[in-house]
């Protein structure tokens, strides 16, 4: 049967006709192929994470009651909502409740994520079709991303918003796109209603975009005004609803969640350690945040601490510890550094679990356990490393080319998280979602290694990269010394 020029050209550009798009698709299927494996090796008839559980408790009450809150309490604004949400409808489909049914999803979610970090890359200006690939490909099989679809937790559905929002914003810096503000303002309240910590940034990015040069007639200030606007009412609209739920429960102005004040003191009071300052939340009484907390609050005002809410006592959490950090400047300092470390310390969540033989891993015991641990090790740190230091020279090397807006836009979310983290306190899975971000400039370190070589001869663009990247080595291995002496 002849095939008329016409249906020629309708094959020519069917799905599958690109090599590009076929590319896309075995890394998909191999994306996929992993997470099946992982599904397969561990054991989810239990949870093994105290987060995890406190997730998993709300989104039980919430599907049998349909409030959100606990067996304890009825109503509560403890954790951000979209997540339990998300797990309560699928408990309402699939029983209640299903781990399984919520890693499958968590898989296809993550494979979506991979297409928009793809979408990223090409918005970006300085990858190529190929190295967007590349990048797509390296997102699809980081292991600690991968093993995190496990997990009852928010990394993958809070990754994916994130690389939904670059993706949004950085097609309105290339574009000028209205539309593109405006979903990046949904995509934004969404995020901060997974995780709380993003709720705050329609501020930064609305200054961003009103005073970043930029001489392209597209950006007038009008343009920019009226995107700055749009951004912060669809993020705000979003919010709002959660906002004045939790306000008006709370008795005390609360955002997304109670948890902003009280990880503002852990990590910034008298028994906050220097190293794992997120480990603030192990120690016991009398030394634990909250009963020094009642103790100052009881001493300075009259009545019951006990019947303060939730979001009342996370005021006082957080003007415990700015209280606290104005009065020890040397130790805030000395604190903040080591935080900011700490924010791109080792992977070494998943192999710890591993050793104590977590997710039914219990089952390899004696030389077998001790491989499986090695080898996991080994799977989950490397890529770390080689993709943090590659991502160092390529930061620096990308600033040769000529998309300074997309380079100052993801350094800027960048900065967003690490400094939030640092002031606060910090641990390897809060870096988890910017690991999209580390791609993007390891893999133009790769499609750009002859100028990144010659551009790197000059002492001048040599010294920063330099120095970043000997840091984290000398950290590392501390880490290590510490983890194995004294852990």
């Amino acid at each position: 049967m002849n095939t008329s020029p016409k249906d020629s050209r309708i094959s020519d550009s069917s799905l599958f006709s690109n090599p590009r798009n076929q590319i896309l698709f075995l890394i998909l299927l191999s994306g996929f192929l992993f997470r099946v494996f992982v599904l397969g090796v561990l054991d989810g008839s239990n949870l093994s994470i105290v987060d995890e559980t406190h997730y998993d408790e709300i989104a039980v009450h919430l599907t049998k009651t349909g409030n959100y809150g606990t067996d304890k309490e009825e109503l509560i604004s403890i954790r951000p909502p979209l997540y339990p949400y998300f797990l309560s409808k699928i408990y309402s489909i699939a029983g209640c409740p299903n781990y399984t049914a919520v890693r499958c999803c968590q898989i296809i979610i993550s494979l979506a994520t991979v297409l928009c970090v793809y979408g990223t890359a090409r918005e970006t200006g300085f990858l190529s079709r190929n190295s967007s690939l590349i990048a797509a490909g390296i997102f699809a099989l980081y292991p600690s991303l991968v093993i995190q679809n496990f997990f009852i937790l928010t990394e993958t559905l809070f990754t994916f918003f994130l690389v939904l929002v670059l993706w949004t914003s950085l097609r309105f810096l290339r574009t000028g796109s209205l539309w593109a503000i405006a979903f990046c303002g949904i995509l934004i309240a969404l995020g901060s209603l997974t995780r709380s910590i993003l709720w705050l940034s329609p501020i930064p990015l609305a200054l961003f975009i009103l005073f970043i040069p930029n001489k392209n007639p597209v950006f007038s200030w009008k343009r920019r005004t009226s995107a700055a606007f749009l951004l912060l009412l669809c993020a705000g609209l979003t919010m709002t609803p959660w906002i004045l739920r939790n306000t008006n429960l709370q008795k005390t102005f609360t955002a997304i969640d109670c948890m902003s004040g009280r990880n503002l003191m852990m990590g910034n009071y008298e028994n906050t350690p220097l190293y794992r300052a997120w480990d603030a939340i192990s120690i016991l009484p009398p030394n634990d945040w909250y009963t020094i907390l009642k103790k100052d609050w009881s001493e300075k005002n009259t009545g019951s601490f006990d019947a303060l809410s939730q979001g009342m006592k996370d005021r006082e959490a957080g003007k415990y510890a700015k209280e606290f950090i104005k009065s020890h400047p040397t130790l805030t300092l000395q604190r903040t550094v080591m935080k900011s470390l700490c924010f791109w310390q080792l992977e070494r969540s998943i192999p710890s679990g591993v050793q104590q033989g977590f997710w039914g891993l219990d089952r390899f015991s004696g030389t077998a356990g001790k491989i499986l641990f090695l080898v996991t090790t080994v799977l989950v740190m490397f890529p770390f490393v080689l993709l943090f230091q590659c991502a160092i020279w390529g930061f620096f090397a990308v600033f040769s080319s000529k998309n300074i807006h997309a380079i100052a836009l993801l350094l800027a979310v960048t900065l967003y998280f690490w400094v939030l983290h640092s002031i606060a306190f910090a641990h390897e899975r809060y870096h988890l979602p910017l690991v999209p971000i580390l791609i993007l400039f390891a893999v133009y370190l790769f499609q750009n290694r002859q100028n990144a070589l010659f551009h790197f001869q000059k002492s001048a663009y040599l010294i920063f990269p330099l120095f970043l990247s000997l840091l984290f080595i000398v950290f590392w291995g501390l880490e290590i010394y510490w983890s194995v002496k004294f852990i």
